[in-house]
């Protein structure tokens, strides 16, 4: 009798559990806590390690928070439940799983550098200059809690890390990602809209004459002169710099929606940086918007002009560090002839800026659909480094509130006709074989295997024909205010293969 009486409780406890809500403002700051803390541990990776930096960076993170909760403060006040938010981490888990992270799957040929980076930050003391006489100048703020982890329990350790970390973030912002829509229809209508988004790439491979060669297990997106990456792709090849481009999107949704105050957004790209400057450089236009439509209507208050100032305080070494040697980089236009940009355009934009712009009036149209619209048109035109990374990488918030602006059309919230939704489902239909692909590519390629070299080794192997300037930096071109005074210097790689089996590669086209 009691073992059947307590069930039911058992059951409404659990229920009830679920059902609670998790303030949303807790779960943002959870986010900003740890970019906060990257920004901490890149002082460490450098050799700050005086007292006074570490009380400096407590003191101004103490500021920035108490700014960010002050009860006038219209941030987030609303969050989703327990359910929806362990149904986000799962989801995010999976993704970041998929794309190889904790090597239980394949990883794309991306993470051969990728995993001799966080190998070097782990083995090695910080801080530390390559044989060169080079230091690691790279957006390395996706590694430096990983880098930890794996100085304390190895390889594994970073490994899981790496997956734990991402799969929380991106968990994060899915759950609250999901307090934007107003029923459990509407957001699973908005994640699947989102996880499907894609240019319509199969059609690409089609025109450019791909058709007999192409595999289940291919990559669809290098059919034309630049690329736009598609959901999958990012979650898969790049989580640093999806991450930061998708924290600054959500940024921009919530303060349009009227739940994130002016002075929370402008935080996000200085404290994004250190993961993606390029994904950052993508939110400056809605941001600079977001700014001026305040500024007009004189709803600025001083905590919105203290929250970025203390942002920015506590980001300038890392502002400093990214800036180092920056003209070896370099930016300019970008070669690209008028009749390919014009095709690629067709192909992965223009279908769904037509539809689109059907609901410009609805709640994520007018100014941001519009400034969307822009940077995507403008974004193949620009190049930063030796390859399209800015096309690909600066284009990610604005891609992906396209993506919630279309789903807000198929939900109801915009008048879409029901052409314009067949439509639309067709676009996404055709565009999800760009993911489905990469998802079949993990599930069928081997896991991939830990790394036996460092990063010039690993680049060497897979980008020889690159310079390797995005990654390093002369220690002499390295600020003062932040160069390593006595690096420790690292003897160079021996002889050997970087990894103990052979590292499948899709087919590229």
């Amino acid at each position: 009798m009691a073992a059947i009486a307590f069930a039911p409780t058992a059951a409404l406890t659990r229920d009830g559990l679920l059902a609670r809500r998790v303030p949303a403002a807790v779960l943002f700051g959870i986010g900003i806590a740890w970019l906060a803390y990257d920004l901490l541990l890149l002082c460490r990776f450098l050799g700050l390690t005086s007292p006074w930096i570490h009380g400096g960076w407590a003191a101004i993170t103490a500021g920035l928070f108490w700014l960010l909760t002050l009860p006038r403060r219209r941030d987030l006040h609303a969050g989703p439940t327990v359910a929806t938010l362990l149904a986000c981490l799962a989801i995010a888990t999976l993704l970041m799983l998929l794309g190889g992270e904790g090597r239980f799957f394949y990883a794309n040929v991306d993470w051969q550098v990728r995993d001799a980076v966080l190998h070097d930050m782990a083995r090695h003391p910080w801080p530390f200059v390559y044989a060169s006489g080079d230091l690691l100048r790279a957006p390395i703020g996706m590694y430096l809690v990983p880098a930890l982890a794996g100085k304390a329990w190895g390889q594994p350790g970073a490994d899981l890390a790496l997956l734990a970390q991402n799969s929380l973030l991106l968990g994060l912002l899915l759950a609250i990602g999901s307090t934007l829509f107003d029923s459990t229809r509407r957001a699973l209508i908005a994640l699947a809209v989102f996880l499907a988004f894609s240019g319509l790439d199969i059609l690409g491979q089609l025109k450019a004459g791909h058709a007999a060669g192409l595999a289940p297990t291919a990559h669809l997106e290098g059919w034309g002169p630049t690329q736009f990456s598609s959901t999958i792709t990012l979650a898969f090849w790049v989580p640093q710099h999806a991450i930061a481009g998708w924290i600054g999107a959500l940024g921009i949704l919530l303060w349009r929606a009227g739940r994130l105050g002016l002075g929370p957004l402008l935080i996000l790209p200085p404290l994004t940086a250190l993961w993606s400057p390029l994904a950052a450089m993508g939110c400056l236009p809605f941001i600079a918007y977001a700014a001026w439509h305040d500024l007009r209507r004189r709803r600025i208050a001083l905590a919105d002009l203290a929250l970025p100032a203390l942002a920015t305080l506590i980001a300038l070494p890392a502002l400093l560090y990214l800036a180092a040697a920056g003209d070896r980089v370099g930016a300019r236009l970008f070669p690209i002839r008028p009749d390919l940009y014009l095709l690629f355009l067709t192909i992965e934009l223009l279908p769904f800026l037509l539809i689109a712009f059907a609901g410009h009036r609805a709640r994520f149209g007018g100014p941001l659909l519009a400034i969307a619209a822009g940077s995507l048109l403008v974004m193949p035109l620009i190049q930063l480094g030796w390859w399209i990374d800015f096309a690909m990488r600066a284009s990610i918030p604005a891609l992906a509130i396209l993506a919630l602006h279309l789903a807000d059309g198929l939900g109801g919230l915009w008048p879409a006709s029901g052409r314009r939704k067949a439509a639309l489902v067709g676009l996404l239909a055709i565009g999800s074989v760009t993911g489905l692909t990469e998802v079949v590519r993990a599930l069928t390629f081997p896991a991939t295997p830990p790394p036996r070299c460092g990063f010039s080794r690993a680049w060497d192997e897979s980008f020889a024909a690159w310079p390797k300037d995005s990654y390093l930096a002369p220690l002499h071109r390295v600020p003062v205010a932040i160069r390593p005074a006595t690096p420790a210097r690292v003897a160079a790689d021996g002889a050997g293969p970087c990894f103990d089996i052979p590292w499948p590669r899709p087919p590229l086209f």
